[in-house]
């Protein structure tokens, strides 16, 4: 998994260490949001990407912000761990 460079003084890590239950839920709906914006869908009237971009701490494209996001969310939820446990037990049984 490629390290993702946030901004140490983003909102997002600020909620994590006082309300996780917020950051978390900004993380999934945002997560949403975003891979709508990739499919040229504007979430709701007032969305902006770059407040997404801003909470979060960290830039790119919007399909480079969407796999930052799910990145990001695999890691908080041992998701990627996972992932990467079944790709390497498939891939050392064949």
């Amino acid at each position: 998994m490629k390290p993702i460079n946030i901004n140490e003084d983003c909102q997002f890590l600020k909620d994590c260490t006082e309300n996780s239950t917020k950051a978390m839920y900004n993380l999934i709906t945002s997560k949403a949001a975003v891979q709508l914006w990739t499919k040229g869908i504007k979430p709701h009237s007032n969305w902006k990407i770059t407040d997404v971009k801003k909470y979060f701490g960290i830039n790119g494209a919007a399909d480079v912000l969407h796999r930052k996001l799910v990145t990001l969310y695999d890691v908080l939820t041992n998701k990627g761990e996972q992932n990467e446990n079944k790709w390497h037990k498939k891939r050392h049984r064949d």
